[in-house]
């Protein structure tokens, strides 16, 4: 009888540590997904830092498409200036990175993104500042679409072909321009005033579906640089709201104090047609 007691009583132990062993796993597991969930977000930054790693290798092997004689700009003024792109991407309308060679002397600009086709970059070489030396410069555009033109622009140094210090059309824009959009139930009046002088205001009938309308004309959206006259010229447009146009600021870019700065400034008021904008696509 002792013997089926005692052998009775270590059955009866063997099982209760069993179960004493699952309850403890069962809530070592649960405090394990408990521990996960409260770090979901490392979990979710992580997996989205390999996306990330995932996207540039897929973009690092997007097919690149050779340099041809087609995409090589040369300056009208000297055919020893010229600007092309250090790669293209695709079906060859998208430069990565730009070269400039002039007159023996070659640099690589690898964050300067352009267009090609029809939009491909132009390059001159002329005396902006009457200096007698005759800068570079390089004219591209960044992307185009309806209701925009992102015109680009750089001056170089001709010994270093260094970049040299523009003043952003930002910095222009608030330091010369002040400008007010007055909305009314049925109409938009506009107002500008160019280093102090103020210009003619304009109305616009206000039209269904327009929209927010800004407080004051956005630039920036719709930007040209050409050179015009052995002037480096830009005309940006402004924007009382979304792809909606009042007028266009013209300046031309002076040498003063180791910088180019706007000079000439005007605003004039010109209504565009909607298929103006329509024809940048």
């Amino acid at each position: 009888m002792k013997t089926w007691t005692g052998i009775l009583l270590m059955i009866i132990l063997a099982v209760a540590t069993l179960s004493v062993t699952s309850t403890a796993q069962t809530t070592n597991e649960s405090q394990q997904q408990l521990n996960i969930d409260e770090s979901s977000g490392q979990t979710v930054a992580v997996e989205a830092s390999h996306i990330d790693r995932m996207n540039d290798a897929v973009s690092s092997n997007k097919e690149m498409m050779p340099v041809k004689a087609d995409d090589v700009s040369v300056a009208p003024e000297n055919n020893d200036v010229l600007v092309y792109p250090m790669s293209i991407e695709g079906s060859g309308y998208i430069y990565n990175g730009l070269v400039v060679e002039a007159n023996g002397k070659k640099r690589e600009f690898g964050d300067w993104r352009a267009e090609g086709g029809t939009y491909k970059p132009e390059v001159h070489e002329l005396d902006l500042n009457g200096d007698g030396k005759k800068e570079i410069v390089v004219l591209y555009s960044e992307g185009h679409g309806t209701g925009i033109y992102l015109g680009q622009a750089h001056i170089l140094d001709p010994a270093t072909l260094e970049v040299m210090k523009m003043q952003s059309l930002d910095d222009i824009v608030k330091e010369h321009v002040e400008s007010k959009v007055t909305v009314s139930s049925d109409q938009i009046e506009i107002g500008v005033t160019v280093d102090g002088v103020q210009a003619e205001s304009s109305r616009v009938d206000k039209a269904a579906g327009d929209g927010l309308y800004h407080e004051k004309l956005q630039f920036g959206r719709v930007t040209y640089y050409s050179v015009n006259n052995g002037k480096l010229v830009v005309s940006t447009s402004g924007a009382y709201g979304e792809s909606l146009y009042a007028g266009d600021l013209t300046f031309s870019y002076a040498y003063q104090n180791g910088e180019w700065k706007a000079s000439e400034l005007k605003y004039s008021m010109e209504m565009y047609e909607e298929e103006y904008y329509e024809s940048f696509d």
